[in-house]
C-alpha cells in the first residue's frame, strides 16, 4: 500500500493484550481511508458510520489473529471490506456477480486530463458515487488509495483477474459518464 507505516511490534503486542490506546495508534493512519471505503461501498453516511464502527470493534476483538504477515492497514481494510459486504448482503443491495470476460482496456486518464483539476476531482467523485459499490471500491482502492492489484486482492479476496475486470468496467463507466456530462470532449475519446 502506498502509505508505508511500519507497525511497531510493541504497539501491536499492547493492542493485542487489550490496550485501547495502542489500538488507536495502530488504527489512526488508516481510519479516514477505511471510512471512505465504507462510504463508497454503502453510499449512505449513517450506514457507513455504523458499519465502520462495527468493523473497528471486530478489528479490536480480532486483533489476536493479526500475525503481521501483511501490513496492519491491509489487514484492517480486509475487515472493513468484509463488514461492508455483509451489510450490503443483509440489505439485499449486493449486485449479482458479473460474468468475467476479457475486455479491451479503457483509458479515462486522457478524458480527465482535459478537465480543470478542481472540476475533474469533483466530477470524478460524483460519478464514482453513482457506480455499483463493487466497482467503486476497487476504483477507490486502486486510484485514490493507490493500492496495488495484490493489495486489493488481499483486502477483497478477489482474484487479480476480477480486480482488473472491475477496474476496466469502472473506468469505462467513468469515461462514459464524463463524456455525457462534458459533451465538448465527445469527438476526441469515442
Amino acid at each position: 500500500m502506498s502509505t508505508s507505516i511500519n507497525h511497531d511490534t510493541e504497539t501491536v503486542r499492547k493492542a493485542q493484550r487489550g490496550d485501547p490506546q495502542a489500538f488507536a495508534v495502530l488504527l489512526f493512519p488508516w481510519r479516514d481511508k477505511a471510512f471512505s471505503m465504507c462510504l463508497r461501498m454503502l453510499q449512505d453516511r449513517h450506514d457507513a458510520e455504523d458499519v465502520f464502527q462495527d468493523a473497528c470493534v471486530r478489528a479490536f476483538t480480532g486483533l489476536h489473529t493479526f500475525r503481521g504477515d501483511a501490513a496492519f492497514g491491509t489487514w484492517f481494510y480486509r475487515i472493513v471490506y468484509t463488514t461492508c459486504l455483509n451489510a450490503l448482503k443483509r440489505r439485499g443491495r449486493l449486485p449479482p456477480h458479473e460474468e468475467l470476460v476479457d475486455e479491451p482496456a479503457v483509458e479515462v486518464d486522457d478524458v480527465i486530463s482535459q478537465l480543470d483539476t478542481s472540476v475533474a476531482v469533483d466530477v470524478v467523485r460524483e460519478e464514482m458515487a453513482k457506480m455499483p459499490p463493487l466497482y467503486a471500491v476497487v476504483m477507490d482502492l486502486f486510484y485514490i488509495q493507490e493500492c496495488s492489484h495484490d493489495d486489493i486482492s488481499r483486502i477483497t479476496a478477489m482474484p487479480i483477474g476480477t480486480i482488473k475486470t472491475r477496474l476496466n468496467r469502472g473506468r469505462k463507466a467513468l469515461r462514459d459518464a464524463l463524456l455525457l456530462r462534458l459533451p465538448e470532449l465527445e469527438g476526441r475519446y469515442t
